[in-house]
């Protein structure tokens, strides 16, 4: 049976400011991706779908081209979709492909099976949460989802009693977090592994990256992501407990207008 697709979208207000038309009510397949407003369009990219074929959405960046033909990692699955292999088989090879892709994906296709993942790099974030479910009777109903929380990852209140006590306790208390800034135009670099390094008043020089992506970057991003190690003095004092955005373009990296906006909390290792 050939299934047509159909979407709908809307910049602010999430899933509930969507209009969908009260016939989709009797689709039996059903994809969807809520993130920040004022995502690049169209945003069509971050959900593509096929007539007969299926669905692929996700969270991060599912739309980021890979290293196959530059073609997105979404439009990939979509691809393998097409040519007969199962929704997580799908998935799998593409993220196996991609370790260090900044994306979760998510496929379904037309017989109703779903796949889902996380690539190497998302997974070591420490904020996801996924899950996946299939009915045992005849109806056949299931789902899968994925998510990250982004900020805060820890209780802001742990986070300021664990700085204030640090100051404040006279019986030398260490702090547990600590808070770091970007102040200046620091360079972003290609590495095999990511790490951000800060002077002796936790202001960031620099910025080293796996994410092959962020060579090409030309946008407001991820600088610091979390689970990023933070080095300080030849040391790994810590990691990045929120995240940091910045506008990447060249190999550098600018601070937002907004100071609030280019603060972040570091989780410190014990000393």
């Amino acid at each position: 049976m050939q299934l047509a697709r159909c979407h709908c979208w809307g910049q602010q207000g999430g899933i509930t400011a969507l209009q969908i038309p009260p016939v989709w009510l009797a689709a039996t397949h059903a994809a969807v991706i809520t993130s920040g407003p004022e995502r690049p369009e169209p945003l069509m990219q971050f959900l593509p779908g096929r007539d007969g074929v299926g669905l692929v959405t996700g969270h991060r960046l599912p739309n980021r081209p890979g290293a196959i033909h530059q073609e997105p990692l979404n439009q990939r699955v979509l691809a393998l979709l097409a040519t007969g292999i199962p929704p997580q088989a799908a998935v799998d090879q593409v993220l196996a492909a991609h370790p260090q892709a900044d994306a979760g994906l998510i496929a379904i296709n037309a017989l109703g099976q779903i796949g889902c993942g996380n690539s190497a790099r998302v997974q070591q974030r420490g904020d996801t949460g996924a899950g996946l479910w299939h009915s045992t009777d005849e109806a056949q109903a299931g789902f899968a989802f994925l998510h990250n929380a982004i900020q805060p990852a820890p209780a802001v209140a742990e986070c300021v009693q664990s700085m204030l006590r640090a100051v404040l306790d006279q019986t030398g208390h260490p702090a547990r977090y600590q808070m770091l800034q970007l102040t200046d135009v620091i360079p972003v670099e290609p590495a095999a592994a990511d790490a951000v390094y800060v002077d002796a008043q936790w202001r960031v020089e620099r910025v080293a990256s796996a994410d092959p992506f962020m060579a090409q970057a030309r946008q407001n991003i991820t600088l610091l992501p979390l689970a990023m190690p933070v080095w300080q003095a030849g040391r790994c004092v810590g990691r990045m407990a929120t995240e940091l955005f910045a506008q990447v373009a060249h190999g550098r990296a600018t601070p937002a207008a907004a100071g609030i906006a280019n603060l972040a909390l570091v989780k410190l290792q014990p000393r």
